[in-house]
């Protein structure tokens, strides 16, 4: 038989229509949804880690900032702004029989309270934080007298306690540092004071026995992390992302491989040669004709 009338096997080829008729089952498609919301949902906590990141090197910086006169960026009775979390400069005097307490505030695992005084300047009555005490039932902490210079950062009204007390407060106490419980508390008009607090760092005239100075990790951490650990955090959310993209690339690449192959039938045909598959073909009387013509 001349070879150009022989039977040829051909090989078991999918089109792209045969690969979609695979990948578009109920249970592919289903798959699909699950790794797109997985590598979708990876991505956004990286661009989540970055926006912290972001925001926290913003702040960062705007603390870093050499310290200003509070006239200029702030004044009582309207709210911070871009003023908060400067550090700046005020001169005033010390209201001392105002000096308040926020008690149940914990520092280096000792339970003690914020010693609060407020500072009369020429714009307003400025809420200074002058440091912590372990015993608020001691002798209160000296004030300077006279005319002050007070140095420190400008920080937000506090909107809750920390911890929510129990008890009732009692005179000369407070639970935050906001306008109006220190306008409460003191009875100075609200619109006469300043809508933030100052962390104090530095006093002068130096008093003889200030209380123990408060850090602004101590007060308004930046993040329970550093910047830096919030930017590996994105980068690491991202390579989950990749490699949870590339699992599904490689599973769908493997399914379309799997079902292309021949089947094991094909696969024994074609380890005898075509001769004897072109015998198969043609069956018990085609090989008779085929011996008779040779």
């Amino acid at each position: 038989m001349p070879a150009s009338s022989r039977t040829v096997l051909p090989s078991r080829l999918y089109s792209l229509g045969d690969v979609r008729r695979i990948m578009l089952t109920p249970r592919w498609i289903a798959f699909h949804l699950a790794m797109l919301l997985v590598v979708c949902s990876l991505a956004a906590l990286g661009w989540w880690q970055l926006g912290v990141f972001q925001e926290s090197s913003a702040r960062a910086e705007i603390r870093d900032r050499r310290p200003v006169p509070l006239a200029s960026i702030a004044g009582a009775g309207r709210d911070l702004g871009p003023a908060a979390e400067r550090a700046v400069v005020a001169t005033g005097r010390y209201l001392t029989e105002l000096t308040l307490q926020v008690p149940d505030r914990v520092r280096h695992s000792r339970l003690g309270a914020y010693t609060v005084t407020p500072l009369q300047t020429a714009g307003g009555v400025l809420a200074v934080l002058r440091g912590w005490t372990d015993d608020p039932a001691a002798a209160p902490a000296t004030v300077p007298s006279g005319r002050v210079t007070v140095t420190g950062h400008l920080l937000p009204p506090q909107t809750r306690a920390r911890p929510v007390r129990s008890a009732p407060l009692t005179p000369g106490q407070i639970a935050l540092i906001a306008v109006e419980p220190v306008s409460t508390a003191t009875g100075v008009p609200p619109e006469r004071l300043y809508a933030g607090y100052l962390l104090l760092e530095d006093e002068q005239p130096a008093p003889v026995s200030p209380p123990e100075r408060l850090e602004l990790s101590d007060v308004a951490p930046l993040r329970g992390v550093g910047p830096w650990q919030n930017l590996s955090y994105a980068a690491l959310w991202w390579v989950f992302a990749g490699a949870a993209a590339v699992f599904w690339f490689s599973a769908v690449r493997s399914a379309v491989r799997s079902t292309g192959e021949p089947s094991p039938a094909d696969q024994e045909l074609r380890m005898v040669g075509p001769d004897f598959a072109d015998d198969l073909a043609l069956g018990d009387e085609g090989r008779e004709r085929d011996s008779a013509g040779e």
